[in-house]
């Protein structure tokens, strides 16, 4: 006769032991989820700190170049400054010097505008609350440089054309002139009270980290523009070139 209740016994082990199995394998698989969510997560915040990394060094690399053009505009304006002062105190200014000024006006351009450039780069980039802002709507007819930058090249021109080595300074070049060393003067004196104002006993690379942390740059190439808009309606002698 058949042992039902020994039976019975067997199946409700197998049932048992059927369904901790199962409880087991869904234990398991919950883990092995776990464990991929919790790795695909390290995963995205170690992407994300290196993708902000990358960032922060980017943009500490482009305000370098800002410093460095803020420099590069400080030598290369210094330089005319001398030479518009020598110049205008003999009254006549060779054609050596001329280029030089002309190469100087290029450069110093050439920096504004990659400055208004990484400006703009700086606003895009930045929350507008905390960033550094300078009110213009006028960048172009600001570009007081760009067009001594026209003057000299048509002077060496006409200087050339007339085959003489060096240019006497009268009327309208020595006004010219004049208007010149005035604008170097002022770019001079305006870079120099903010080096003393607000970077007192800073130099070299302490220097460059404190300009770039406090977005300096900045504050110099809003100063140079509002110098340089005193001047947008001074009239540079500017004669058009021969076309052959």
């Amino acid at each position: 006769m058949p042992n039902f209740k020994y039976a019975n016994t067997i199946l409700y082990v197998k049932m048992i032991c059927k369904a901790g199995g199962i409880c087991l394998i869904k234990k398991m698989k919950n883990i092995d989820y776990i464990m991929l969510i919790s790795v695909l997560l390290m995963v995205s915040i170690i992407v994300n700190i290196y993708a902000l990394f990358k960032m922060n060094n980017y943009k500490y690399k482009i305000e370098q170049q800002s410093y460095i053009k803020i420099e590069d505009i400080k030598q290369k304006n210094e330089s005319n400054m001398d030479i518009l002062s020598k110049s205008i105190k003999n009254g006549s200014i060779k054609n050596e010097e001329l280029l030089k000024l002309y190469k100087n006006y290029d450069v110093i351009t050439g920096d504004v505008m990659d400055l208004w450039q990484q400006y703009g780069e700086y606003k895009q980039s930045s929350l507008p609350i905390f960033s550094k802002k300078i009110k213009t709507n006028k960048i172009m007819e600001n570009d007081i440089h760009g067009k001594i930058k026209e003057y000299m090249s048509s002077t060496l021109n006409r200087e050339m054309k007339n085959e003489k080595n060096k240019l006497q300074l009268k009327n309208e070049d020595l006004q010219s002139f004049e208007d010149m060393y005035e604008i170097s003067s002022r770019i001079y004196e305006y870079l120099n009270k903010f080096n003393e104002e607000t970077l007192k006993g800073v130099t070299g690379e302490d220097k460059e980290k404190k300009v770039i942390k406090g977005h300096y740059w900045i504050d110099m190439l809003e100063g140079i523009y509002d110098i340089s808009d005193d001047y947008v309606n001074v009239q540079w002698k500017i004669e058009a070139a021969d076309i052959e």
